[in-house]
């Protein structure tokens, strides 16, 4: 037992430690996956105020649109009332419709106006009520405007512009020249990266929609909003570390502190997005790796302790048990010939006895005595005598079967209990037994092994004494006999 558990000690001991170590690992993962999906839900509750901002600048985007786009289908017959008010400065090449509180303006002469220009001129027009709704309900906003690809703007602010350079400056910004470039790429809502206002401390941006003519893109209506209502909502957020909105892009669009704006999120495995605006616009939280971890490892650090704490005590109760298992062992073993000991081999014979007649199988008994071993012991010494003890024992460990009991019932003699063996195969077995224990050579001795071998059979009024009585009874016959003898029970 020690050798075998000596042998595999090590391996358990290399077992154990990896076990320990991917235990530990799984922990700590776990934990990090807990406070990622803390973030994720976190985050996720935060959506519903960023998706409602976008959604109603977005509703309005596309009733201007489709205001507009009903009003092209009506064609000539489409005039709005402000349309007799438009002024047109010859020297400037410049036309315009004011009313305090809205502006059209435009670059080129009336003279030379298209039905199509006249047509959506006053299908824009149509727009004012939108205009004055907007400004009520739309957070953030700084105006409202209609851009045509023919070259005027309607906007929600009474402006005027001092030449032809000026207003092509303000026509030319933002995402505009983008749409202009990728008209039949865009039928959705567009967000623009984020930029400067008039007031250089002030950040903004635009949200746009594309109108078309059946399938012609003639302009685009867009929101201008500034990030105070972001940048509060983004302060809202319980989170430690960086959250931003980003573009599909990863361009940082709003920050907490405004800052890093129009830059690049940088590649992150600890990146957490969530969409409020599908392609466009997503909630982004960088997690600090470092923080991460920390976390992690002190959210985990009580389950590994008990981890390792059940892992010591499984320790110890497999110790535990090899010595328990060892002396049991002890306990029921022979120490010199390693057969069972006279205690043991009584209770193992009761047991196969029971099994027997519950069976209504046959049980024989072998009892051996080694012939003149007191000789042996005088002569060559008492460790000769153990070695040849030694010997026997292996005799009969390399005969009997795994059902079979092999026991050392005293001194030189032994009992050997064979399992579903009638008396006629018994004695077989007794006979192969003396002329194998004959053959026993020990290395520098003149050794004539003999032994003497009594054989019976279980009766039916059997117990264990009786049984000894009478196979003991039979060995004895088999020494008168003249020893190196196997004498059998005879059968009634």
């Amino acid at each position: 037992m020690d050798e075998k558990f000596k042998k595999i000690a090590p391996y358990l001991t290399i077992f154990i430690v990896i076990f320990f170590l991917i235990g530990s690992y799984v922990l700590y993962k776990s934990e990090a996956r807990n406070i990622e999906k803390k973030v994720y839900n976190i985050l996720s509750h935060n959506t519903y105020h960023f998706k409602e901002y976008f959604s109603i600048s977005e509703s309005f985007l596309y009733a201007m649109k489709y205001t507009i786009e009903d009003k092209f289908e009506l064609g000539y017959s489409c005039v709005h009332p402000s349309y007799k008010d438009l002024i047109y400065k010859k020297d400037l090449n410049f036309y315009q419709i004011r009313d305090n509180r809205t502006s059209l303006m435009g670059i080129g002469n009336p003279k030379d106006f298209s039905a199509e220009l006249i047509n959506e001129l006053n299908s824009t027009l149509y727009l004012t009520p939108l205009f004055f709704s907007a400004k009520k309900i739309i957070p953030d906003m700084r105006r409202i405007y209609y851009k045509s690809a023919n070259h005027f703007i309607f906007t929600s602010e009474n402006l005027q512009y001092k030449d032809k350079k000026q207003f092509l400056s303000i026509y030319k910004k933002s995402s505009w020249e983008k749409f202009i470039k990728n008209q039949n790429k865009y039928k959705d809502m567009i967000i623009s990266n984020t930029y400067n206002g008039y007031l250089k401390k002030e950040h903004l941006l635009t949200l746009s929609l594309p109108v078309y003519k059946e399938k012609n893109f003639t302009g685009l209506v867009s929101i201008e909003k500034n990030l105070n209502t972001l940048t509060e909502y983004l302060k809202r957020v319980a989170l430690s570390g960086r959250t931003y909105l980003v573009n599909g892009k990863d361009d940082i669009i709003v920050s907490k502190e405004n800052s890093s704006l129009n830059t690049k999120l940088t590649d992150n495995s600890d990146i957490i997005k969530i969409p409020i605006v599908e392609n466009q616009l997503y909630l982004t939280h960088v997690i600090d790796k470092y923080k991460l971890r920390k976390e992690a490892f002190y959210r985990s650090s009580g389950k590994i302790l008990i981890l390792l704490l059940l892992i010591v005590i499984s320790i110890i109760l497999i110790y535990l048990k090899v010595v328990l298992t060892k002396v049991q062992y002890l306990a029921n073993t022979d120490a010199l010939t390693k057969l069972l000991n006279r205690r043991a081999m009584k209770e193992s014979i009761e047991n196969q006895m029971k099994i027997s007649r519950r069976y209504n199988q046959d049980l024989s008994f072998l009892l051996i005595d080694i012939d003149y071993f007191k000789k042996v012991n005088d002569k060559y010494g008492h460790q000769t005598g153990d070695l040849v003890l030694t010997k026997v024992s292996d005799l009969f460990k390399h005969l009997i079967r795994s059902c079979d009991i092999a026991a050392r019932y005293g001194g030189e003699e032994f009992l050997i209990a064979l399992a579903n063996t009638d008396i006629n195969e018994a004695y077989l077995m007794a006979e192969r037994v003396r002329k194998l224990a004959n053959k026993i050579k020990i290395k520098g001795i003149n050794l004539n092994l003999t032994v003497s071998i009594g054989c019976c059979s279980l009766k039916e009024e059997d117990d264990y004494e009786s049984i000894l009585r009478r196979v003991d009874k039979l060995m004895y016959k088999a020494k008168k006999r003249g020893r190196d003898n196997s004498v059998k029970e005879e059968i009634d």
